[in-house]
């Protein structure tokens, strides 16, 4: 998108406009975007300055993040600190708001959650604004800053940003600070608000592209960067698959009860694919609605839902005029990459392109952490897997008290490393004979292949806890890497013993010269991370014991 704004004789806008060049991590996108909020907020005024306090920009920005990074799963990247400020905040709530329906209401009160969760956790809130105010503002003293060293440049912009204030002749950068808070002068306020959309635009333009390079293979980022307070009705689909039922029995295919009533449900994640296709929703029972909510259904439902797709296009030829028909077909062909309309009544056709198109899909979403092989259960029963007693489900005072999460493997490494916590589990294991004090950061997963031989046998039910405290140094982790394979799992995660050497950069981000995992069987090779490539890397959980 082209950086050209309306130009301004007072202002410096070509400093304005490369703000957001050469940007690495998401605070400086939250940051604008806060400041555009508090600004649109603030309205006309004669007064010389807007102050608006840090705590209340910190506010917005973990506000801004909730929705791509929680609620629409997005990645910010591995090794952003932004989101790892927000898992802080979830992990300390006991109860916040997840999904729909997202309201003025819901809004304010997660907003009013975070400021106070700031207000009491004064070194986060320092933490997340110690580099991005001062930063923001380097276009404006380019010539000043250079050669510099980093650990000085905060407060020579302070100084550099006082004197411009201060010198009358001078073009005055966005703003200037004090000691808990910044000072937007009155025409760059101005300038802002007469010009919003377009500023917003542009805003919204690179947090897109920011966005989209960390989530490559994941649909709609453009709808999924900010609240979406109302979704599209679903009527018209609601129309199409009534007028179905009047001329064919649908069950659904989750229950497999005959649907006298019905609701439709998202195959994929309405959250995932953010629109209303046909092609992706699935007439099915209210009770099996409500219980997979936000979750991705096992894949044993696959056949029976194209089945029922199949049946429903077939009677809809028949009962629709053609050229409605086809209209509502048009989704099907597009999406699913469908040579013609007429081949979505080939149900064989119809099938190969449902598994060429949506099943990728539902590898992306389970990957972004979406919970996976969801199954309607009715009524709930215990199980017992390696000596393990497992329960469905269990009351919230015996959670992480008595019992703790069963998430396999590739839902720990995928959920963990995304959201801080991956939904809600399959079973929960009996623990109360585990000599140990558990707590909401421990899981319980099963170690598939020989690479930890002899320590972590194949096929062990294993104790874990999220998030390494201290050195990582000699213990053994849950590591997840894109870009390799574990001989083991097939897949981007490993369990391996740990070994680095680290450094610390200007913007307090650790960052790994050479990192080495290492098996415990000799016959499996130790995987090396170079530092070139650690971005994609996260170390998700420490293994703890083995359990049966």
């Amino acid at each position: 998108m082209n950086n050209t704004f309306p130009d301004d004789i007072y202002l410096d806008i070509a400093s304005f406009s490369r703000v957001l060049d050469k940007t690495t991590n998401s605070y400086k996108y939250l940051f604008l975007f806060s400041i555009l909020t508090k600004i649109k907020d603030t309205g006309k005024s004669d007064l010389a300055f807007t102050e608006i306090k840090f705590v209340d920009l910190a506010v917005e920005m973990l506000l801004i993040a909730w929705f791509p990074h929680r609620y629409f799963k997005l990645s910010f990247g591995l090794q952003d600190q932004c989101a790892k400020v927000l898992n802080q905040f979830i992990d300390s709530q006991s109860s916040v708001f997840e999904n729909g329906p997202i309201t003025e209401a819901t809004l304010g009160q997660l907003r009013q959650d975070m400021f106070h969760w700031l207000s009491e956790n004064n070194a986060v809130l320092k933490k997340m604004l110690s580099y991005v105010p001062y930063r923001l503002l380097t276009p404006f003293f380019e010539d000043q800053l250079r050669g510099m060293k980093d650990a000085e440049k905060n407060k020579a912009i302070v100084h550099f940003c006082e004197a411009r204030a201060n010198d009358e002749a001078s073009i005055v950068p966005l703003y200037q600070f004090t000691h808990d808070s910044i000072l937007i002068d009155a025409s760059w306020r101005e300038y802002l608000q007469r010009n919003m959309p377009i500023i917003e635009g542009w805003v919204k333009w690179n947090w897109c592209e920011y966005l989209q390079n960390r989530n490559p293979s994941v649909p709609s980022i453009p709808h999924k960067v900010l609240p979406v307070l109302h979704r599209i009705s679903m009527n018209k689909e609601i129309e199409y698959w009534k007028k179905v039922q009047e001329h064919k029995e649908i069950s659904c295919i989750y229950t497999g009860k005959t649907l006298e009533s019905f609701e439709l449900d998202h195959f994929l994640p309405w959250t995932f694919v953010t629109h209303n296709q046909l092609w992706n929703l699935i007439p099915v029972d209210s009770s099996a609605n409500a219980s997979k909510s936000n979750h991705l259904p096992d894949l044993s439902y696959f056949e029976h839902f194209v089945q029922e797709q199949a049946s429903a296009i077939q009677v809809s030829k028949a009962i629709f005029p053609e050229k409605q028909w086809e209209k509502y077909m048009a989704p099907y062909v597009s999406d699913l990459n469908i040579a013609c309309v007429a081949d979505v009544l080939d149900a064989s056709k119809l099938e190969s392109a449902y598994e060429h198109t949506l099943l990728p899909l539902y590898e992306i979403a389970k990957t972004n952490g979406f919970g996976a092989a969801w199954v309607y259960q009715n009524p709930t029963q215990d199980t017992e897997q390696g000596g393990l007693v497992m329960i469905d489900n269990v009351d919230e005072a015996e959670r992480f008290v008595s019992y703790l999460p069963f998430y396999p493997l590739e839902i720990a490494a995928g959920g963990f490393a995304e959201s801080g916590i991956p939904e809600e589990p399959k079973h929960w294991v009996d623990v109360g004979e585990l000599n140990r004090n558990v707590d909401n950061h421990y899981f319980i997963s099963q170690v598939s292949g020989y690479s930890m031989e002899p320590l972590i046998p194949d096929g062990s039910f294993c104790l874990f806890k999220y998030g390494v405290v201290g050195s990582r140094n000699g213990k053994i982790v849950l590591v997840k890497k894109d870009g390799f394979e574990d001989p083991d799992t097939h897949t981007s995660f490993t369990i391996k013993r740990y070994f680095s050497t680290k450094i610390e950069d200007p913007e307090f981000e650790w960052q790994h010269e050479k990192i080495e995992l290492r098996p415990e069987n000799p016959d499996y090779p130790v995987l090396t991370i170079e530092s070139y490539d650690s971005n994609d890397f996260a170390v998700i959980a420490e293994f703890v014991q083995v359990l049966g």
